[in-house]
């Protein structure tokens, strides 16, 4: 008891960003929707039509601030993506950059492949709570979007239901590299982040990274990372709700510490089957260093049998129809 005393008052020395970011399940476009909130400085997102190709893109517009760095930080993450695999199926696929300038701003425009049915945080906004057999296709998808970026040394940074996009077919594919950032070969030296993440998914280590081991910073730790906000985004499909904090509690910085620095392993659901809750439990290890790399996931029995898409048309139906008036809104 006395150490969790010392622990818990360790807590106050846990200083938060000072804008820490906000949990936002509505960041994929429709139709030229500007999804900045008023007075943000945060990015511009316009879904566009590329008419020659009958295909249809999204542009990104960054905008550029204090000597652009953020902006070309987060687009030198996707151009080391592209230029690794430019069609890999596993991240959204990059079609250029170009700069721009409206209303005095500059700007730095991705073109990007648009995602028909919008993310995974979309689906959960419908459906509520998705069935196991959907999660364990979504699990799958999304450890193999991992294991292509952590093959080419790149930490996601922000991996959550906005930030994963469903496809037509099912797949889901990672997106929106504003937190990644790169790991040279040596694995400490880092590339800069443009930004901190979402606190929601982060993991102990990040929140607290002296008391977890993880300072100086450490490659297989931010790597890691992304595998305990993975076990996050799995266990609030399966809850339908945010699940390390009590129903109706706002999830705010200091809950967070709290709940993921010093609380117990999060409760998984009893209903849930064996091999999720064993799959959940390893992703949400809290030391980092016991917890398994998305290689080793990818063996797991939860997700060894399920198909590499998500099998759709059981679980994107109703979502599909509701997509469809909410577009015809925006026409």
């Amino acid at each position: 008891m006395a150490k969790l005393r010392e622990r818990r008052q360790l807590s106050l020395s846990v200083v938060p960003p000072a804008l820490p970011p906000p949990i936002t399940y509505q960041e994929h476009p429709f139709g030229g929707m500007d999804t900045t909130p008023p007075g943000s400085s945060g990015p511009v997102i316009e879904s566009v039509a590329e008419l020659e190709k009958g295909a249809e893109l999204a542009i990104k517009a960054l905008r550029v601030r204090d000597g652009g760095g953020a902006a070309l930080r987060e687009a030198d993450v996707h151009l080391r993506v592209a230029a690794a695999a430019p069609d890999n199926p596993h991240v959204v696929r990059l079609h250029g950059v170009f700069p721009g300038a409206a209303c005095g701003d500059e700007f730095l425009c991705l073109v990007l492949e648009y995602v028909v049915n919008g993310s995974l945080g979309d689906v959960l906004r419908r459906c509520g709570r998705l069935p196991e057999h959907a999660i364990a296709g979504v699990a799958r998808c999304v450890l193999r979007d991992l294991r292509h970026l952590h093959r080419l040394g790149i930490v996601h940074g922000d991996v959550k239901p906005s930030n994963l996009l469903v496809g037509r077919h099912g797949e889901v594919k990672i997106a929106d590299f504003a937190a990644s950032h790169h790991v040279s070969a040596a694995g400490r030296a880092h590339s800069e982040p443009a930004a901190m993440g979402t606190c929601a998914y982060m993991s102990p280590e990040r929140l607290d990274p002296e008391g977890f081991g993880a300072g100086p910073p450490s490659a297989a730790a931010d790597f890691s990372s992304d595998v305990w906000a993975l076990g996050v985004v799995l266990l609030e499909c399966h809850m339908g709700r945010f699940p390390l904090v009590a129903a109706g509690e706002r999830p705010d910085w200091e809950a967070l510490v709290v709940a993921v620095c010093f609380g117990g392993a999060p409760e998984v659901p009893v209903a849930a089957t064996p091999e999720f809750r064993s799959f959940v439990r390893r992703c949400l290890e809290k030391d980092w260093r016991r917890r398994p790399t998305v290689e080793e996931l990818l063996g797991h029995p939860f997700v060894s049998g399920s198909p590499a898409f998500c099998a759709t048309k059981e679980w994107l139906t109703n979502f599909d129809e509701e997509l469809t008036i909410v577009r015809k809104g925006f026409t």
